[in-house]
Parts: C-alpha cells; structure tokens; sequence
C-alpha cells in the first residue's frame, strides 16, 4: 500500500507562516505581538517626523537666506533709473506706466510685465527695460515718428483741436501726451471719419495709404513742400503746397503721377507761370489752370513813379531882348515842330505785347 503524501498548500500571510510554529499553551517572555508592532510603528513615525523636520528646516533656511540676502538687502534697493528716449515721452509718464519708484527693492519688479507696458503705449514703437545688479534700471524707448495729423475738416486746427490723432508712416494712429513743436508743422490729412479711428490701430482704408505714400515719396524726394491733403473724395486725394496749388492724385501708381507733375512744373517755368490747379490723374493732356498775375494796387505806382521836375524856361542864347518890344520873351519849348522836345514813347506795343501773353 503506497502512502501518499498530503498536497503542498502555499501560505498567503505571514500570520498564517508564523502560526505554524506556535505551540499553544507555551508563552515566551517578550515575544508578545502587540508590542512588536508597536514598536514598529513607533519607528517608522519617529522617521517620518525626522524627515519632516529636516525638509521643514531646509526651507526655513533657504526661504530666510533668500530674504535676509535679497529682498531686504539694503544693497539691491533702486537707486539709479537711466530713461532713453527719442520722442515726446518723459522720463515721469514712463515711470508712472511701468510703476517704478527708488527705494523699493529691484527684485520686485518684473521686467518683462514692465516692458509690456510700455510697448502698449500707442506712441512707442519699442522698449527695452534692463535690471543691473545691484541697484540700476535702464529704460531705453524708440517712439512711433509721426508723419501727418488726421483732422476731420480742413478748417480744424492740428494741435489743438479735440479728437486730432497722428499717423506714422504705416498709417497707425497715436495720440502723444506731450506734443512737440516740430509736430506742429506737420502736414495734415482731413476727411477721415474720427470717431472709427482707435489709438494704437492701423487706418486700413485706400486713400489715406495713398496720402501716406505721396508723403513718404515727397519727403525723399523734396520737389514741394505739402501742407494739406484732402481725402474726402475717396477716389482721389487734392493736395496743397507752400504756394496753395491744388494737386489732384489718383490712388494707385503715385510715382508716375508725381514724374508727369515734375514734367509739368518744368514746361510751366519755361512760360513763367505758376500752377493754380492740375489733375495728374489722365496719362495725356493733363488739365493745368494757372495764377493769375498779380495786380499792382494804385499806391504801388504813386509811390514807385518819380517825382516829375519843374519845368524851367530858359532863354535863347542867340537872341538878346530888349525892353518895350512884343519879342521880349523865348517862345515857348512846347510849340509845335520844336525838335528840342524828345518824344514820347509809344506804349501800344508793350500793351499788346502784355495782352497776347
């Protein structure tokens, strides 16, 4: 008869392990459970504390060294703030955007939140804001060179109307807290609707880029000089010179409009006249009206004619008089066929000469 031996039963827990070798009724000192897991977890809670503590202290330490070194370190307070600029914008406005004050502590300020805001401005094209240790700032700005005011009417004035924005050169509208004198004598564009204009925006309409670009060309090239450019028409600008000639524009192709202008200005010096108006729109035969001459006033010829001479008699020297005789006096120097007297000049010829001009 085979014996057979009982099948293997794998043990889960370790209760059950440690079970198999517990003889009941025996009792060993110090061997209670209980304590041996007490203690055991009293272990491991004294490691966590342990390790609480450590990290607790690394950052108390580091957050006070950080303190104490950087943030009320006296030696990083801002002392020195350097403000560059290129345009109208003061060194206080920029201060006041960016909120800087001296004294505070340079770490508290975010440079690139600084520089954002500045670059918000409308009228600054760029801005650079720096932080050198230990207690400098440097604020270096290049502003938007404006090129034309934008006003709703001719008749407006351009610095000190309400509602007047600038333009630069790619037609972005800006308003300068502070206004430059050189910005006065700036050209102005009139016709263009205000209240849809928004500071810090582009005028994306057709004549006004025109406008901006006869500018831009004009300015390189410097034939005139352009005071005023009306867009009202919107299929055409008229602009205005130092002479208040009135110069009609398409919108498209500038340059050869203002090449045919440059043909015309030289054939109208040839004849001594002076352009009152042309339309530089057609190819050919382009309209040209000219000044008027001027009239002088009728002072102008009292004051510019000599004083005439009094006329004086004189007498014969071949002939004496004698007294009691009817032939005691020269004849007169006005008598007819006398040769002594000059003639006058004939004017008919300068008249129709100043006529058929």
């Amino acid at each position: 008869m085979k014996h057979r031996h009982p099948p293997n039963k794998r043990l889960t827990s370790e209760r059950e392990r440690r079970r198999k070798y517990l003889c009941k009724g025996v009792i060993k000192r110090g061997s209670n459970a209980a304590w041996l897991g007490f203690w055991r977890w009293t272990g491991r809670l004294f490691k966590v504390i342990a390790l609480g503590a450590l990290t607790a202290g690394i950052y108390f330490g580091a957050t006070t060294g950080w303190r104490k070194l950087f943030w009320q370190n006296p030696d990083y307070a801002l002392r020195e703030i350097h403000f560059t600029s290129d345009g109208s914008l003061t060194r206080e406005q920029a201060l006041q955007t960016i909120r800087l004050k001296p004294g505070d502590n340079i770490f508290s300020y975010r440079i690139a939140a600084a520089r954002e805001a500045l670059r918000n401005l409308p009228q600054v094209a760029t801005a650079e804001v720096t932080r050198y240790l230990p207690n400098r700032i440097e604020i270096t700005v290049t502003e938007r060179k404006p090129t034309a005011w934008v006003v709703p009417k001719l008749s407006d004035t351009t610095a000190n109307a309400q509602g007047t924005y600038l333009l630069d050169a790619r037609g972005l509208v800006f308003q300068p807290k502070h206004i430059l004198p050189e910005f006065k004598a700036l050209p102005t564009i009139a016709g263009v609707q205000i209240e849809d204009l928004e500071p810090g925006k582009r005028i994306r309409k057709a004549e006004v880029d025109a406008a901006l670009e006869l500018l831009r060309r004009n300015r390189e090239a410097g034939a005139f000089k352009v005071i005023s450019i009306d867009v009202s028409k919107a299929y055409c600008i008229v602009a205005t010179d130092q002479r208040h000639a009135q110069l009609t524009f398409g919108l498209d192709d500038i340059g050869a409009q203002l090449n045919r202008l440059s043909i015309v200005q030289s054939e109208t010096a040839l004849i001594g006249q002076e352009i009152q108006t042309v339309n530089l729109i057609p190819v050919r035969n382009i309209p040209v009206t000219f000044m008027p001459p001027a009239q002088p006033e009728p002072d102008d010829f009292a004051e510019a004619a000599p004083p005439t001479p009094p006329k004086s008699r004189i007498p014969s020297p071949s002939k004496t008089t004698t007294p009691g005789t009817s032939k005691d006096k020269t004849p007169p120097s006005g008598k007819k066929g006398d040769s002594s007297k000059p003639k006058e000049k004939d004017g008919g010829g300068l008249l129709k000469r100043f006529r058929t001009a």
